[in-house]
């Protein structure tokens, strides 16, 4: 093999670790209308943001977001950070994403006890109350 593929392969598999260094280690939790894709650690925070899967027939049933966050969240009293998509093309797999993803998501909560800032916040096309959404 040439030196150009060796160090091309050991970028890959360093970047791949450090990659998934960042998800989460936990195992993937679902229910009803909905199932958590992969969860992506803040730097080393020990926080995580939660990339949710929401059933497209279901993604207008703000209950279906609520039984999401209730299980989620229950186990992280001082941050909690979720976003949610119906299309799973469009979930994020890191912390950033793209303007089709930013497009395609359905809803956001974020909770975090020391900034006192707990807001969940839908597309204005799940929920048409201005001070419970946000457009695309």
């Amino acid at each position: 093999m040439s030196k150009k593929v060796i160090g091309a392969l050991i970028v890959f598999v360093l970047s791949w670790s450090v990659s998934a260094a960042q998800v989460s280690p936990q195992p993937l939790v679902q229910g009803d209308g909905w199932r958590l894709v992969r969860s992506i650690e803040l730097g080393n925070s020990g926080n995580y943001i939660h990339m949710v899967l929401i059933d497209s027939k279901r993604d207008m049933d703000t209950a279906v977001y609520g039984a999401a966050l209730s299980k989620i969240c229950r186990s992280e009293p001082d941050f909690c950070r979720v976003r949610f998509w119906n299309e799973e093309r469009l979930v994020s797999d890191s912390i950033s994403f793209t303007e089709a993803q930013f497009k395609g998501l359905r809803a956001e909560y974020v909770f975090n006890r020391a900034g006192s800032v707990q807001e969940m916040r839908y597309a204005c096309t799940v929920v048409s109350d201005k001070n419970q959404c946000f457009s695309h």
